[in-house]
């Protein structure tokens, strides 16, 4: 699965509740740490590159 779509008509269960849970913890960690969305998505990037890299 290469697209996502994550409009709540269109995407139910696992891969919707993961988005949201994500997105949730996201603004958490924004609000705590005061960092920019820019650094949000690097970290997300990091993470999806060392997935690619050593799996899970």
């Amino acid at each position: 699965m290469s697209n996502f779509e994550f409009d709540d008509t269109q995407t139910s269960g696992i891969w919707w509740s993961t988005n949201v849970a994500i997105r949730d913890l996201c603004s958490e960690l924004k609000i705590e740490t005061s960092c920019s969305d820019n650094e949000i998505a690097e970290l997300l990037r990091s993470i999806a590159k060392s997935i690619d890299l050593d799996s899970l």
